[in-house]
């Protein structure tokens, strides 16, 4: 039944999914106070970060198994597409960077929750092909083989999530919402079709949540090379562009943009019947 569905029924499937992601996502919207009162980028740099990272995690558990039903009816990549879309309307919600740039929040906290983002995204790809199952394009080596997404092959694929720095580096010129988040969504374009070319025959759990460890460790280098101040940097016209995106950019652009790479790549393959 997951791959059987065609027409307005496939549509009404994703488009409906997204929208209750969306709805279940942006509960988290409350938790994200910062400390000036008003919402915030982050929940790390909350006024309740434990709380605030417990919502995250309630609400993208609940539109992870949301999503896996999706990759039953669909496939899994649909399902985490729409997962990320549920991210997304999370983000439109949120505060950009300049809130933590002029309240000199820590670039460093930014840069573990999105590895924190990360480790959430992995889980979540986990139970949607948990429950929505494999991808039935992507064909073993041999008949009846299987290649494990956690070893070699899979790492392979999930090198690619590097692809994501250079790509956000290249479109997010601004802290505006959307130009981060599209700028995320691009680099996960990127990493989901040059893994699926470079290792075609793994499921790509890996590379789902990759981007988001490399955006991490790009925040956190990107925060060392500041000096002085971020709001002094920002007025110079000095503050590197890898602080401009936040978390859930990273998380949600993995999530969509991984997706449609992966769709991307199929006019790229050919696997003989």
């Amino acid at each position: 039944m997951a791959h059987e569905l065609e027409g307005w029924r496939r549509y009404g499937i994703v488009f409906g999914g997204g929208v209750a992601a969306a709805f279940i996502c942006t509960a988290a919207v409350p938790f994200l106070v910062a400390s000036t009162g008003s919402i915030g980028p982050t929940a790390l740099q909350a006024q309740s970060p434990v709380t605030a990272l417990a919502a995250m995690v309630v609400v993208f558990g609940v539109a992870a198994v949301l999503a896996g039903f999706v990759g039953k009816y669909v496939n899994a990549a649909v399902g985490l597409f729409v997962l990320g879309a549920g991210l997304w309307a999370l983000r439109l919600r949120s505060a950009t960077a300049l809130a933590l740039i002029f309240a000199e929040g820590s670039v460093t906290l930014v840069a573990v929750e999105t590895a924190l983002w990360g480790l959430m995204v992995l889980g979540a790809t986990w139970v949607v092909f948990r429950i929505g199952g494999p991808l039935t394009d992507i064909s073993p080596v041999k008949p009846g083989t299987t290649l494990p997404w956690w070893k070699k092959h899979g790492l392979h694929g999930a090198a690619c999530g590097a692809l994501m720095v250079p790509v956000v580096w290249l479109v997010a010129r601004s802290p505006l919402q959307g130009q981060t988040l599209m700028a995320a969504v691009s680099g996960g374009m990127a990493a989901g079709l040059a893994g699926r070319l470079i290792a075609p025959h793994v499921q790509p759990l890996l590379l789902f949540a990759s981007p988001c460890f490399f955006g991490a460790a790009a925040t956190l280098i990107a925060g060392m090379v500041v000096k002085g101040s971020l709001a002094d940097a920002y007025v110079a016209n000095d503050l590197p562009l890898l602080i401009l995106p936040i978390p859930i950019d990273y998380a949600a652009g993995s999530l969509m943009g991984v997706s449609m790479g992966l769709g991307w790549a199929k006019g790229f393959l050919h696997h003989e019947q």
